[in-house]
C-alpha cells in the first residue's frame, strides 16, 4: 500500500495573532468606511434593489459598488455566482494588503484559508432561455421539448455556480491560498468555526499564515423567503434592537503565530483568546435556545482562562431575544459589566459574515470612540466614550440552534 503524502509541518503556535482585517457590508466596502459610518449611527438598511420585493415588506442592507477584480473565472460563471464572489474577494484583498502579505511573502502551501459562506441561489434569468426554448404553442412549457433540447441553453458550469465552495475556490486560485482549508456553511457560527479552525491549523503546525472569515447570501426572492419561513425578518422582536432585516457582507482576518508576526515586523491588531460552541433549538424551535448561547459564552471564557469581569465589550450575533437574556444572564452579577453593542442594527443579519465582520469592528474602532447610541444595549441617551476595547466577546449564532462565541484580546488589552 502507498503512503499517502505528509503533511507540512511547521514550529506550533502558543499565541495567534491577528494581523489583517478586510470587510465589506452595506457600510462601506472596507474596513475604515465601515467604522465611519457605524460611529456616525448610520445603518445600512434601505429600500431593496434588483428586484420586485414588495411582497415582503422589508428593508435590506445591500452592498452596493463593489470594486472590480480580475480573475480567470469564466464572465458567466462569475455572473452565476454574484456577489458571493466579489464579498469574498474584497474582504481577502483588504485583510492580506492590511497585513503587508504580498505573493512572495508565503508560499501558496503555507497559507490556510478558512471560510463560512451562505447559501447561493439561482437566478430566474439563468434558466428562462431554456424555458422559452421549452413553450408549445399554448405558451405552457413542455417537457419533452425541454428534455430534447431546451435544457441545453442552460450554461453548463450552472450547477457548480450555486456551491458556494466554488467562490471558495476561486478566491484560493487567484490569491494562492493552496494550504489547508476549509468551508462552514451557512450561518453565524460557521463564521465562529472557520476562524476557530484556522486557529487550530497554526497551533498545531500545519500553516504559517491563514485567513478567517465569512461571506452572506445575496438579497435575493428566494433568501428573503427562506428567511421569513425561519423568522429571521419579519416583525419587531421583543428586544430593544430595531426590528430584523437581512445585509450583505464579507470579512476577513489574517491570523499568524505571533512570534512569525513579530519576526517579519507586522502590525500585530489582537489576539485569539478562546472558543465555546454549543447547539440546541430553543422550545419553540425557532432559534437556538438561551441555554445553548450561555453555554457557548461560559465555554469561551474558559478557553481563555477569564472571568465574566474580564469582558470589555460584547458584540451580539443576531436580533434574537434569547441570546440579549443568554448575555444578561453570564454578565449581569458582574460588578463592571461589558458595554453591549448590537451592530445587526446597523448592518442586517448577515449570516456567517456577523461574527467575524464584528470582530474586525471590534478590532478597528479607536480606543477614544463615542459608540452611537443607537447601536447600543441597553439603550443609552449617550455613546460609551473613551472606553478600554481590551477583551472582545463575539457570538455567532444560528436559527438552527448552533451557537459559537469566540474571544479577542485587542491590542491594548490589560
Amino acid at each position: 500500500m502507498k503512503a499517502g503524502l505528509k503533511p507540512p509541518s511547521y514550529p506550533p503556535a502558543d499565541r495567534v495573532a491577528i494581523t489583517g482585517l478586510g470587510a465589506v457590508c452595506s457600510l462601506g466596502n472596507s474596513v475604515p468606511e465601515i467604522i465611519q459610518g457605524f460611529l456616525s449611527g448610520n445603518s445600512g438598511a434601505g429600500e431593496i434593489t434588483g428586484f420586485d420585493a414588495g411582497g415582503f415588506g422589508c428593508p435590506a442592507a445591500q452592498v452596493k459598488n463593489l470594486p472590480a477584480f480580475k480573475t480567470d473565472v469564466p464572465p458567466q460563471l462569475a455572473i452565476t455566482m454574484g456577489k458571493h464572489l466579489s464579498l469574498l474577494m474584497a474582504s481577502v484583498d483588504e485583510a492580506l494588503r492590511g497585513a503587508s502579505i504580498d505573493p512572495g511573502t508565503f508560499s501558496p502551501g503555507d497559507r490556510g484559508f478558512f471560510a463560512g459562506m451562505g447559501m447561493v441561489d439561482y437566478h430566474v434569468e439563468d434558466l428562462l432561455p431554456a424555458v422559452l426554448k421549452s413553450l408549445n404553442r399554448d405558451g405552457d412549457i413542455d417537457y419533452d421539448k425541454f428534455f430534447l433540447q431546451g435544457y441545453r441553453e442552460i450554461y453548463p458550469l450552472w450547477p457548480l455556480g450555486m456551491l458556494n465552495n466554488v467562490a471558495f475556490c476561486q478566491a484560493s486560485i487567484h490569491f494562492g491560498l493552496h494550504g489547508e482549508n476549509g468551508v462552514f456553511c451557512p450561518h453565524g457560527d460557521a463564521g465562529v468555526r472557520a476562524v476557530f479552525e484556522a486557529a487550530c491549523v497554526l497551533k498545531e503546525g500545519r500553516a504559517k499564515m491563514a485567513l478567517a472569515g465569512g461571506v452572506s447570501e445575496e438579497i435575493s426572492p428566494l433568501g428573503l423567503a427562506r428567511a421569513r419561513i425561519k423568522g429571521l425578518i419579519g416583525p419587531p422582536s421583543e428586544t430593544s434592537a430595531p426590528a430584523p432585516f437581512l445585509g450583505e457582507a464579507g470579512a476577513m482576518l489574517v491570523l499568524e503565530p505571533f512570534s512569525t508576526a513579530v519576526e517579519r515586523g507586522a502590525s500585530i491588531l489582537g489576539q485569539i483568546a478562546g472558543f465555546g460552541f454549543t447547539c440546541e433549538k430553543s422550545e419553540d424551535g425557532r432559534f437556538a435556545s438561551r441555554q445553548a448561547i450561555s453555554s457557548a459564552i461560559r465555554a469561551a471564557l474558559s478557553d481563555a482562562g477569564l472571568t465574566p469581569g474580564g469582558i470589555d465589550l460584547v458584540m451580539l450575533g443576531s436580533f434574537d431575544k434569547n441570546e440579549l437574556e443568554a448575555v444578561h444572564e453570564v454578565f449581569d452579577a458582574d460588578v463592571s459589566p461589558p458595554v453591549i453593542v448590537a451592530t445587526a442594527g446597523a448592518v442586517g443579519e448577515t449570516y456567517a459574515a456577523g461574527p467575524v465582520l464584528n470582530a474586525a469592528m471590534a478590532l478597528a474602532i479607536p480606543g477614544d470612540a463615542e459608540l452611537p447610541p443607537n447601536f447600543l444595549l441597553p439603550a443609552r441617551s449617550t455613546g460609551s466614550a473613551g472606553f478600554k476595547i481590551g477583551r472582545v466577546l463575539v457570538n455567532g449564532i444560528s436559527c438552527e440552534g448552533g451557537c459559537g462565541s469566540m474571544i479577542l484580546e485587542g491590542a491594548n488589552a490589560g
